[in-house]
């Protein structure tokens, strides 16, 4: 197993791979479907939460088990691994949403890792991408949104507003894109089908550094 990197390091395309590979082997061993793409949601809505949630708290909601992460991987380099991987992607993530950018092409702010389904298949023999095809592929961004939104739907209590809040208006509108992104793609309206997957997924990056600009000014302890 390679070395343990800086904790500040951001993650490369391989330790990504390994991540990803790691989230897979939680996804066999557990009730609830997981994916690198649903994680990498679901870490930022922890980000952009109106408290800082512990692991103690968002591990059992994300594997869907309180048993930790020993009883789902079995292998102790596997935790030390998985541990170590996520924690630098959950700390570039803080980073990047207190980056002070004005575009998203800005190399420090976040670069969400949303799966390429149609990059995936064009690389794929064709036999292969039909059987993949025929098996269901989400749209694009939906797990990733979904992840988010998970964060937002259990700790329900920690996002509400007082009744008739001035403010309740701008966390909707901050987190529709994603309830956009997350909705099957029959239940949306033709202006929401009208702009593209990828200019959703900026609406929404853009809704997250709102919101933890927002919940930071009401008293939020710091992220970074």
């Amino acid at each position: 197993m390679p070395a343990p990197r800086p904790s500040n390091t951001p993650l490369d395309d391989d330790e990504i791979d390994d991540l990803a590979d790691l989230v897979d082997l939680i996804d066999e061993r557990t009730d609830i479907p997981l994916s690198l793409e649903g994680m990498d949601g679901f870490l930022v809505g922890l980000a952009c939460s109106p408290r800082v949630i512990p692991s103690g708290e968002y591990f059992p909601v994300m594997l869907d088990r309180d048993d930790g992460l020993e009883a789902v991987f079995e292998d102790e380099a596997d935790v030390a691994r998985f541990s170590s991987l996520f924690e630098r992607r959950r700390n570039e993530i803080a980073r990047a949403l207190a980056a002070p950018i004005e575009d998203l092409t800005d190399s420090r702010a976040l670069s969400p890792l949303i799966m390429d389904w149609n990059g995936l298949l064009a690389e794929l023999p064709p036999a292969e991408a039909r059987q993949l095809k025929a098996a269901g592929i989400p749209p694009y961004a939906q797990l990733w949104a979904a992840g988010f939104l998970l964060v937002v739907e259990h700790w329900e209590s920690d996002w509400g507003l007082p009744v008739g809040s001035k403010d309740e208006a701008f966390v909707d509108e901050a987190l529709n894109p994603l309830y956009v992104l997350a909705a099957p793609l029959d239940e949306l309206s033709l202006e929401e089908r009208a702009v593209s997957r990828e200019d959703h997924v900026a609406l929404a990056l853009w809704g997250a550094y709102e919101l933890r600009e927002f919940w930071l000014d009401r008293g939020q302890a710091s992220r970074t």
